[in-house]
């Protein structure tokens, strides 16, 4: 603990590169959380179909978030170590290779949201009224996948270029658009009209086109020599052996991203088995909860992204080095902010306007995810930081899916087939994290990891 604070050289450097990174990445995934807090504050006071209408189609779209994650957390892997590496040409062709893919991804969701909503409202409530307030806000919100696609594509790979903060902008500026028009067109104020939930689709849609135009505009033509900036000719060199290489390590962070986003709609499938106002506390605790946990996360992300720079500059002692001081700063930020969490209860419930009848509920799902944030957050660390950075994606996958589909989904969907209230299935999803630690932690300590996979791609 005392050589992790100690002014050493080592520490400043490490400590700096830290900082710029992490900071920016914090800053804008607060601001990506809040797109769908702010939601559910506004549409709060519509009542709870409302915002369960809501809850269910942002369960969708966090499937399509986290297989989203999944494409570009593998080009993550392969950008940042060849960052480390000094090269460019490759940077360029995994950039372009995996926003086609996130292109292709968009529209896998797209259409069935837009063809069949009711399909897929059905999964999580058969309320008339969360159908059709439910069904009005997809005819709409869709139409920003494809946006959200590409926009993620170079935010995730700036972050690997060590350059978060174009994200950290592009957000910032979404998320002002975003709040001016929802409090416009959800309630009908600026002389727009009032169109609740369809006015906060549509104001989603609008910010998130503003952000994509800003990130291609600064890649393509505010900074046209830009490490990302890809063009036709470098798509024309992809070849097998690249697509090969790339979906070696990048088809287990997808499958695993993916699945895990399936298992968590399948947690709010179990707690939907306790009703309307059971959907309606688990969107509130949980959009809430994801703001606390938010800066481990963060670190978790900004050391995938060191631990990958070092390995692809072939620093496999360094990086080892920093897995273990990013190990303690995880830890201690999520008791610090798992502690924070249980203090401002009080005040949540009175942001959220939350009802008598639900409080009880959401004040018990708030202290499990304030005790359980730090083994969360330290998981998080070792299987996005750790484990991802060297390209170890199969055990990552296993660990990660393993833990979830054999552990806690059967539980917490025993428990709600039983009739447990809601506090007592989102404690039982907390089951995969205690597996997690058992089994993650041996492998991280193991050194298996640390390796460097673009060693030998030209």
């Amino acid at each position: 603990m005392q050589g992790l604070f100690s002014l050493n050289e080592d520490n400043k450097r490490f400590y700096k590169i830290l900082i710029s990174l992490c900071i920016p990445i914090i800053i804008q995934q607060l601001i990506s959380t809040s797109v769908n807090v702010i939601d559910t504050v506004m549409i709060s006071s519509l009542g709870e179909a409302s915002v369960a209408s809501i809850g269910v189609a942002n369960q969708f779209f966090f499937l399509f978030n986290m297989s989203l994650s999944g494409i570009t957390g593998g080009a993550g892997v392969f950008i940042s170590q060849f960052f480390g590496k000094g090269d460019v040409g490759n940077i360029r062709k995994v950039t372009g290779f995996s926003t086609i893919l996130s292109i292709i991804l968009s529209l896998l969701f797209f259409i069935p949201a837009l063809v069949v909503p009711a399909g897929i409202i059905n999964i999580f409530s058969y309320d008339p009224e969360v159908i059709k307030l439910c069904t009005e806000y997809f005819s709409i919100v869709v139409f920003c996948y494809p946006l959200i696609a590409i926009s993620t594509v170079f935010s995730m790979g700036s972050r690997g270029v060590r350059n978060p903060k174009l994200g950290m902008f592009c957000s910032s500026a979404a998320l002002v658009v975003n709040i001016i028009l929802n409090y416009g067109l959800i309630f009908g104020n600026l002389g727009l009209p009032m169109l609740g939930v369809k006015g906060a689709a549509l104001a989603t849609v609008i910010a998130r086109l503003v952000e994509l135009v800003l990130i291609l505009g600064y890649v393509y033509f505010a900074k046209k020599d830009y490490i990302l900036r890809f063009s036709l000719i470098d798509l024309k060199l992809i070849d097998s052996i690249f697509v090969k290489a790339f979906l070696s390590k990048s088809l287990p962070i997808i499958l695993n991203d993916s699945a895990w986003a399936v298992g968590t709609v399948l947690y709010s499938v179990a707690y939907s088995k306790a009703g309307t106002s059971a959907i309606a506390a688990s969107q509130i605790a949980t959009s809430t909860g994801n703001f606390f946990i938010m800066t481990a996360v963060c670190i978790a992300i900004g050391a995938s992204i060191m631990l990958g720079n070092e390995l692809g500059a072939d620093h496999l002692d360094r990086a080892i080095l920093y897995a273990k001081k990013f190990s303690i700063l995880v830890f201690i930020a999520g008791l610090i902010f798992g502690a924070l969490l249980i203090i401002n209860i009080p005040l949540l419930l009175k942001i959220f306007s939350v009802s008598e009848a639900l409080t009880p509920d959401i004040t018990k799902i708030f202290i499990i995810m304030g005790v359980m944030m730090a083994l969360k957050s330290f998981n998080t660390l070792i299987v996005i930081g750790v484990l991802r950075s060297g390209g170890d994606t199969k055990y990552a996958l296993f660990l990660e899916l393993g833990c979830m589909w054999l552990a806690s989904i059967p539980l917490t969907f025993f428990a709600a087939f039983n009739g447990a209230p809601i506090y007592i299935l989102v404690l039982l999803t907390y089951a995969e994290e205690i597996v997690k630690f058992i089994f993650g932690v041996p492998r991280a300590l193991s050194k298996k990891w640390a390796a460097n996979i673009v060693k030998e791609m030209n």
